[in-house]
């Protein structure tokens, strides 16, 4: 049985979003992606959910099930990744994974070119959804690059993590401009 199945509110672009995020995080593996990484703030991690984020969690026994719902209500709703163009929901969402759902809504907002201040309102709709959203899509992810290195500068104890996270935002961008790709085909 899919993790999707039992809930009407997963619709296809999450699916697909929360899909790539498991599968960045080793999700599929029999482990789970259980990690416990001596330079990782986030602490003990599965599903890519950490004790840090989530400290009243049973990380090691969490079931794919409730890190697909806790991706969809702290993530995916929170930062309004149902509002975004297809690819641009999904690049919106490992944002919101990777650095929380506010700084990723600041990101966006910075690089649709509106005040970053977090509230998504009229004129961060108006920006984000009348942008092409492959040059919207490559500004975020470059922009992710940037806060990766400055956070380098700052904790360089997390430099054992920078080439994945480059690889992540490689297959990332790859997995988005895919998805836009389909869409486009699709409404023509």
């Amino acid at each position: 049985m899919s993790v999707f199945a039992f809930n009407p509110a997963y619709g296809e672009a999450f699916r697909h979003g929360v899909t790539f995020i498991l599968a960045a995080e080793g999700s599929f593996r029999p482990d789970g992606g259980y990690i416990i990484h001596p330079n990782d703030p986030g602490g003990e991690t599965k599903h890519g959910i950490s004790k840090r984020a989530y400290p009243h969690e049973d990380i090691k026994n969490l079931s794919r099930e409730r890190a697909v719902f806790l991706y969809h209500r702290d993530y995916w709703k929170s930062a309004h990744c149902h509002e975004w163009q297809d690819g641009v929901s999904l690049a919106v969402l490992d944002a919101a994974v990777q650095h929380g759902y506010l700084v990723a809504i600041k990101l966006l907002q910075e690089v649709a070119g509106v005040k970053p201040d977090g509230l998504v309102g009229p004129k961060t709709r108006a920006a984000v959804t009348g942008a092409d959203p492959e040059w919207l899509i490559a500004r975020l992810n470059l922009r992710r690059a940037r806060l990766y290195a400055r956070i380098l500068r700052t904790k360089p104890a997390q430099g054992v993590f920078i080439e994945g996270w480059h690889n992540r935002l490689r297959e990332l961008t790859d997995a988005c401009w895919q998805v836009v790709g389909q869409h486009e085909r699709r409404a023509a």
